[in-house]
């Protein structure tokens, strides 16, 4: 999560279900976690019966609605409003924990001259080149900063911890959210003004030495378009609050699958190999170990240690044939060359331009984001591998599916080549979980799966020893 990694150094959640208990207030938003995660919701109503305010922020009335001490009924997509909202709130009535700000947080940092605000330039920040369309950060950095040009040294900063200098971060924020009144949350999010003033004084008077306040929050914020965002400004909050690092406090992320945090951390996302380190692209700045390891060490922080990171995870990929002579066997990484995220596959795969598939553990054909591309897309494929326990739709999209009965794909047309394998359930298996508080859970094979069924693990150590044996032939 991109917005957790930016405010501290990691993308993972910052609490555990279980410590809910000791919040004196609980914003639940972007889940439904009384029906969906309901092991974790216990430990809410626990906080609740503790005597812990909860309010949850949702288009619809559910349970956890049901369970809570204030719902608010917000427009769709409109999350961000109203975060923006309660830090202006907080910003505005001095709900933030100064002594906290002060030493554990950049507020009281001084940034350059040469930062411009949204308000300044027509909406973006300064920094912006319309031609590639990025930000160079140069101009974000904190006055008395050494090495801009490189990986900036922030170690040694000027500062203010009276947090009144107006190029302080403190004071920045606050004009930077000033626009976001209780009148532009009620025209934004259709929640009315006395509501959420009412929820503002409830999380926010979650505050200071002796109290504190959680953020819980699911895919309806990971999923958005603006979810980066959304989780990012959630982060701000917490820190205004001094809600981070402490019992009772911190952002909980909830997954919604069993393991799919441990799907995050092997991982399975295209751009990162496991914690969390950047794949190699092709260009200059993964060529070679130094390279990369340059582009994307910090100076101080938790990533200072990615050299240490990247070695470590070479060895023991490579074990004794990797060694400091050839770059730990960084060459034998592959490289990714472009958009390789799911929208972007099925796009390339829509156009022609993708000749085969894998599909283990999805059914993206009813699945997807866009099922009907999906499901035309893998006709254009020249061959489809599916494992699963049955034939899901992906498997029978050439001659069942909506487009098929439709008339507007014919099975006889479809040159895709479909290979369907049977898969191990997770008790036909060894393995392990980890769920949403990041605990390992290893679970033994209760029984042999039937027939040809095979695990993921087996089936892709034979494909690549067997395409490794083929290559030697050739």
């Amino acid at each position: 999560m991109p917005g957790l990694g930016t405010s501290f150094g990691r993308g993972g959640s910052t609490t555990a279900p279980h410590d809910l208990v000791n919040s004196d207030a609980i914003l639940i938003m972007g889940s439904n976690m009384a029906e969906n995660h309901p092991v974790g919701f216990q430990w809410v109503v626990e906080a609740r019966e503790r005597g812990a305010k909860v309010v949850h922020v949702d288009p619809r009335y559910s349970r956890t609605s049901a369970m809570a001490d204030l719902w608010l009924p917000l427009r769709a997509g409109s999350d961000l409003l109203l975060l923006g909202g309660l830090i202006r709130y907080v910003l505005e009535n001095g709900r933030e924990f100064r002594e906290y700000l002060v030493h554990y947080t950049n507020a009281s940092v001084i940034v350059v001259d040469e930062f411009r605000d949204t308000e300044e330039l027509d909406g973006v920040f300064s920094g912006w080149n319309p031609e590639t369309k990025s930000y160079d950060p140069a101009s974000w950095l904190y006055r008395g900063v050494s090495g801009a040009n490189g990986s900036p040294d922030l170690s040694r900063y000027e500062s203010d911890p009276t947090l009144e200098d107006p190029r302080c971060v403190f004071q920045l924020l606050k004009k930077h959210f000033a626009r976001y009144t209780p009148e532009l949350v009620e025209a934004g999010c259709g929640i009315p003004r006395d509501m959420f003033l009412r929820a503002a004084d409830i999380f926010t008077s979650a505050s200071g030495a002796e109290r504190t306040g959680a953020v819980v929050y699911s895919v309806g914020w990971t999923q958005h378009s603006s979810g980066v965002q959304v989780i990012r400004a959630a982060a701000i909050l917490q820190m205004l609050l001094g809600n981070m690092g402490r019992p009772g406090g911190g952002i909980l992320a909830l997954r919604g699958h069993a393991s799919i945090q441990g799907s995050t951390d092997i991982p399975t996302l295209y751009d990162i190999l496991p914690g969390y380190l950047p794949m190699p692209a092709f260009g200059p700045g993964s060529r070679t170990l130094g390279d990369y390891i340059a582009r994307n060490r910090a100076a101080t922080g938790w990533w200072a240690n990615f050299d240490k990171y990247i070695v470590s995870l070479l060895r023991a990929y490579y074990g004794d044939a990797a060694s400091a002579e050839n770059d730990w066997g960084f060459g034998w990484l592959p490289r990714i060359s472009g958009d390789h995220s799911h929208q972007g596959y099925w796009l390339d795969m829509n156009e022609g331009r993708m000749d085969g598939l894998f599909v283990l553990g999805q059914n993206p054909a009813v699945g997807g984001p866009n099922a009907r591309l999906e499901r035309r897309a893998l006709a254009k494929l020249k061959w489809l591998v599916v494992r699963d326990l049955v034939e899901i739709e992906t498997a029978a999209f050439w001659c069942d599916s909506p487009e098929v009965r439709r008339g507007e794909l014919t099975p006889e047309e479809i040159g895709t080549e479909v290979f369907f394998f049977p898969a191990a359930g997770h008790a036909e298996k060894d393995g392990c979980f980890t769920n949403t508080q990041r605990l390992l859970q290893w679970h033994e094979k209760a029984v042999d799966p039937p027939g040809d069924a095979r695990s993921e693990t087996w089936f892709i150590y034979q494909l690549g020893r067997r395409l490794k044996e083929r290559e030697l032939r050739d």
